[in-house]
């Protein structure tokens, strides 16, 4: 839908009902400073606040792990992690060989001296410290948005300076909570020297693949074990062979029960970034602008680069990493798209805004109308610009070739002299390297089309007529180009080549319009910026206006949240309803039905168990369980995250959302909003039958029957 097209009012007293209606107990991302004891123990926890976060003591908080921007939690005191399989996917695929695939056969270390390095740091919170007032030292509500967004820079920057010299020994951030408003330092040990420990067989991990990603019901093992390292004195250290296992202040206590549906359960972890508090505006151009064009610009991404891998295993698992990180966010923003329709989001912000004009036009705030139409206005102006601007980050995100020859043109543009320079271009080229060439060709010969609609697009004919020449001229396939090493080499002899490049003219002259798009953006950006905390502060005085429950919880922003809810069962279309466990049987019946149910008879007989210990089962069905759905509110960032019971217990490995709770980033929603988890249970079964870990479940303290 147009922006422009879909302003409506609506009456202060539909939107009372909308927003009062929309605040449920289960929803919120909730900062440790937002915790309320009271309502959580209504919901049913048995712990105590001090329990969970107690900057005086010992907490579950301490358990909690950033790991690589996903989320872990210890699990023994030597430092022993669970997070997701595809939080260490990447790194899995890059130990791997044809010879030795630890992606497709799994992994488990024997002992310390057998596990393997991965580049993924943790970081474990120890403490945080409001600086908001520091943060908007010496800024006016007039203040020039640009001085006004380089003095809070600037202001973090000295903060966190000031506080990492205080604290060496400590990895300090500072995260912005509202924008503009609220701004929190966080204090984290930061750990280094991570290894593998265990990783389940792919046909185990990922079970399910693209088609169940992001579905439910799910039948995958998604979780892995690393441990974390310190030197020899205990402090934080990059690897060595002396370095010891971490010993952490906290672990967690698995519960081999598990749940049962209705159970009271909750997650803390690192969700990475939601949009809860934006415009309507924002909300609309998401779902007409950029949902839209970055799904479609990583699904043909996909399926080129399987079509240029097919049949070659080296360079699949090459390219592994890429295509699962591609086709999680391609999926996750057609969930998005589908959810924003649904929902209705983008009309029932529309109604809000209206009430909140109208509210303003009552009570005599006409600088809050005039945000409001600021905002408005600005985001009017980036659908004429979205098409350029958008494949032009595709550009740089999807072609080798194209980046480079970016690259190459903006140090023209600026330093002409260095751009004659042969040791200037070879920095840039001297490492340059295509991992396949066809599939390099294909990207490029897509992105310029689309290049080419885009400036029609804006009625920029040279340029467009520069397409079409190029492409005529079929120098994709020629002899002498940007796709043969021999030839890149060659320019970093012999600079001037670069500027008889027809390649490199075509992006030199893109170059120059993407440009002028660019700094459109950021100077929208800015204004925005500017805008945004007046608004935030706008929307929070309505709301109060409205009375009833209308917490204003910051968005999350990869700092540690708990959110919380129950195991719970939900009905996502008409005429289904999904039972909040699902099955062995469940998984034997999908393997080997399509490709991504891939199931190895190797795995399925080590799946296969007679007589299982009744821990491992549903108490209602008798089945052994794998997966468990619930109410939770969560997003990116959560992967990994522990699911815990009413007592603090681990009873599960958070590792997904349901496909309509995708909506999660921009609402949560109790129709629709649905989180998938790993059940502990089928954790511990995967270790003792698939890996045959008994050292490892020696280590966690699990005794199987």
């Amino acid at each position: 839908m147009s922006w422009k097209k879909s302003i409506l009012m609506a009456t202060a007293g539909l939107l009372t009902f909308w927003i009062s209606s929309s605040h449920r107990p289960e929803e919120g991302m909730f900062p440790l400073n937002y915790l309320n004891e009271t309502e959580l123990k209504q919901a049913g926890l048995r712990l105590d606040a001090d329990d969970i976060f107690n900057p005086e003591a010992i907490s579950l908080t301490n358990a909690l792990v950033n790991v690589g921007g996903c989320t872990g939690s210890f699990i023994s005191n030597q430092g022993l992690i669970i997070t997701n399989h595809h939080c260490v996917y990447g790194s899995v695929a890059k130990l791997s060989t044809p010879e030795q695939n630890y992606l497709e056969n799994g992994f488990i270390a024997q002992s310390h001296s057998e596990e393997l390095q991965v580049p993924i740091p943790c970081k474990v919170l120890q403490s945080y410290e409001d600086v908001s007032d520091r943060v908007l030292q010496g800024l006016e509500s007039n203040t020039d948005p640009i001085v006004r967004a380089q003095t809070i820079q600037d202001n973090i920057k000295a903060i966190a300076e000031k506080d990492q010299a205080e604290n060496p020994e400590l990895k300090i951030e500072i995260s912005e909570m509202f924008v503009g408003r609220s701004y929190t330092l966080f204090r984290y040990i930061y750990l280094q020297d991570v290894r593998l420990v265990m990783a389940p067989p792919l046909t185990i991990g990922q079970f399910g693949g693209d088609t169940d990603n992001w579905e439910w019901p799910r039948h995958n093992g998604d979780f892995s074990l690393v441990r974390a390292y310190v030197g020899p004195d205990g402090k934080p250290a990059p690897y060595s062979e002396d370095n010891i296992p971490y010993t952490p202040q906290k672990f967690l206590k698995i519960n081999p029960s598990g749940t049962k549906e209705g159970d009271f359960v909750f997650i803390m972890g690192y969700p990475g970034r939601t949009y809860r508090h934006e415009s309507a505006a924002y909300l609309a151009f998401q779902e007409d602008h950029h949902l839209p064009r970055i799904q479609q610009g990583f699904k043909y991404q996909i399926d080129a680069i399987k079509r240029h891998t097919e049949g070659n295993t080296a360079e699949q698992l090459a390219f592994a990493g890429t295509v699962q990180s591609l086709e999680n966010t391609e999926k996750n923003y057609r969930g998005k798209i589908q959810g924003l329709r649904r929902t209705d989001l983008v009309q029932q912000r529309m109604q809000e805004e209206g009430a909140m004009l109208e509210w303003c036009n009552k009570t005599g705030r006409a600088s809050g109308a005039q945000i409001i139409e600021q905002i408005r206005g600005i985001w009017n102006q980036r659908y004429s610009l979205a098409p350029a601007y958008y494949n032009y980050l595709l550009m740089n995100r999807q072609s080798t070739v194209l980046r480079t020859l970016n690259q190459l043109a903006q140090l023209e543009f600026k330093s002409p002299e260095s751009f004659q320079d042969a040791e200037t271009l070879n920095s840039i080229l001297g490492s340059y390297n295509l991992r396949n060439v066809s599939l390099e060709r294909d990207m490029v010969a897509h992105l310029l089309k689309a290049q080419k609609e885009a400036f029609a697009n804006q009625s920029i004919g040279k340029i467009t007529a520069d397409i079409d020449a190029f492409m005529a001229q079929k120098s994709l396939q020629g002899e002498k180009n940007f796709f043969q090493s021999a030839y890149v080499k060659s320019l970093t002899a012999s600079p001037k080549g670069l500027l008889k490049d027809p390649l490199y003219l075509l992006t030199r002259s893109m170059l120059l319009t993407s440009a002028e798009i660019a700094n459109q953006w950021k100077d929208q950006e800015t204004l925005l910026q500017s805008l945004m905390p007046q608004y935030t502060q706008l929307r929070l005085e309505f709301q109060e206006s409205l009375g009833g429950d209308n917490r204003f919880i910051p968005d999350a922003n990869s700092t540690l949240r708990l959110t919380y809810g129950y195991v719970k069962a939900y009905s996502p279309n008409d005429g289904e309803v999904h039972y909040p466990y699902t099955t062995l049987d469940g998984m034997f019946e999908k393997a080997n039905t399509r490709p991504d149910y891939r199931l190895p008879t190797e795995t399925a007989d080590r799946l296969r168990k007679d007589n299982v210990p009744a821990l491992f089962k549903d108490p209602k069905t008798g089945k052994i369980v794998v997966g468990l759905l619930y109410n939770m509110d969560t997003t990116g960032g959560n992967s990994g995250s522990p699911i815990l019971n009413a007592d603090g217990e681990l009873i599960g490995v958070n590792f997904d959302r349901s496909f309509t709770a995708t909506i999660n980033d921009y609402a949560w929603n109790e129709q629709y909003s649905r989180s998938i988890g790993c059940d502990i249970r089928y954790v511990l079964y995967v270790l003792k039958y698939v890996s045959e870990a008994d050292h490892i479940l020696q280590e966690l303290g699990i005794q199987i029957p």
